[in-house]
Order: C-alpha cells, then structure tokens, then sequence
C-alpha cells in the first residue's frame, strides 16, 4: 500500500476500482492532476501506477483486492475506510464475457456477475452510507452493451444494463441527501480488453464506427471529470454514451 499522511484535508477524496490500467489508469492520472486525492484498487499495482503515485507524493494510496471474491471485497471496504467518508466513488473494474451464452461456462458467468455487477453495488453501498451526511458523486463506468445487443455479448450486457438500473435507483432514493448518480456507457475502446478479438472482429467494430476507429481512453476522461464537477450538479440518474456513433 501506497500511502501517506500529509495529504491536505480540503482534498477531494476518489475511490476507484480498475485503477492500474486501460480507462482506470486515464482516470487516475487526470484526477490527481485535477487536485483529487485518489485511493485505488487492482489485483496489483502496476508500473505505471507507481509512477504516477512518486509524480504524486501523498495524493494516491493503493489497496491490492480481488473483486472476484466477496472475502476480499469486505476487507477492502473496511482497508480503504470506504464509510469514513468520500466524495466520489467511480465503479471502473470489469471483466469480458465475449462469448455466446451457450459456450460460457456457469463459473464464467457468475465471475462475470460478481466483478461486473455485485461488487460494484457492495462497494457503493458502503460508500454511500460514508456520503449521507456531506453529498457525493457516484459514477458507474457500464457499457453501450447494456442498451444494444451485441453477438456474443448477451451476458456482458446484462451486467450492464444492471449497472444502469442500479445507478437510476440510487438517484432516487439518494438525491435528497445531495447524492448524484450516472453511468458512462462507452464504446468499444481501445485497451487490453479489446486487444485480445482478432483483427476481424476489431475491423468489423471500426466499420460500424461512424467517426471509424475505435474510443481511447482519453476519450471518455472529459465526460467523468465533467460528471463528477460542481458543473453537473443537477445532473444526476442518467447515462452519457461515447461510442463514436456506433449506437446512433
């Protein structure tokens, strides 16, 4: 763990999971160029992490966790002091599940479902229950495949889409204690994750592209700092999708 104690008490405070690579690792650098103190979760800490966390001294502290493993997502509530009080939680961590159903295995699928879709509402109940008393900003990264069917995404999709309808909850039930609630649904960008289809697939992604080439990281940055900003105070129970075009 990456910590320290001289970090100023009038910082803002991010908790973010998936934060060693792809979009979690775009996020981190901008919210701690932003001022943010950001405190992180992976399976490990990545080279690239632990630059950033010297370029940042006592800005950025890091908890190793396996959100696959209910064990160790009850540990992490209580090592990143998730009820202690944060001003924005950003749900980032997930894992693919490119396949047709009928090829995915049980076990595949109920990882899915936990990485994707029940951890990520365990943590922002705890984190929620820090929020009741000084407000926040949650924020679930979920995907265009929660609102388009896409071949061989049906159970992706479905932890998707679950993110969605978690997310329009909590700005009900929440809004009065000045709690917002929104949903980034990116395209298909260009990270480990998509890395691994076959050149084919990914040509036929770009093709249906209209902008014609697939999101970067840096593409959905804007939208998260915008979100998470006193700018979009009254935004809150809705989805911002930065697809492209693909889904227009």
């Amino acid at each position: 763990m990456d910590t320290s104690s001289d970090t100023p008490i009038s910082a803002r405070r991010v908790f973010l999971t998936g934060a060693s690579r792809g979009l979690g690792l775009a996020l981190t650098e901008a919210l701690l160029v932003d001022g943010w103190q950001v405190v992180g979760t992976a399976r490990k800490q990545s080279p690239a992490l632990e630059t950033l966390a010297v370029r940042f001294p006592g800005r950025f502290e890091f908890h190793s966790a396996n959100l696959a493993d209910p064990a160790s997502v009850t540990q992490l509530v209580t090592d990143a002091r998730l009820l202690d009080g944060y001003d924005a939680f950003i749900s980032n961590a997930g894992i693919g599940m490119d396949g047709l159903v009928t090829l995915l295995s049980p076990d595949a699928i109920e990882e899915g479902v936990q990485v994707n879709l029940v951890t990520p509402m365990l943590l922002a109940r705890a984190v929620l229950k820090g929020m009741l008393t000084r407000g926040g900003s949650l924020l679930f990264i979920a995907s265009i495949a929660a609102r388009t069917g896409f071949s061989g995404l049906a159970a992706y999709g479905a932890t998707k889409a679950g993110l969605v309808g978690f997310s329009r909850g909590l700005a009900r039930e929440y809004g009065s204690r000045n709690i917002r609630s929104n949903c980034i649904l990116p395209g298909f960008l260009a990270t480990d994750m998509t890395a691994s289809l076959d050149g084919s697939r990914q040509s036929q992604l770009q093709r249906r592209t209209p902008l014609g080439r697939l999101g970067d990281p840096s593409d959905v940055v804007g939208s998260v700092r915008f979100l998470l900003s006193d700018t979009a105070r009254h935004i809150t129970g809705t989805e911002v999708t930065i697809d492209g075009g693909m889904t227009a």
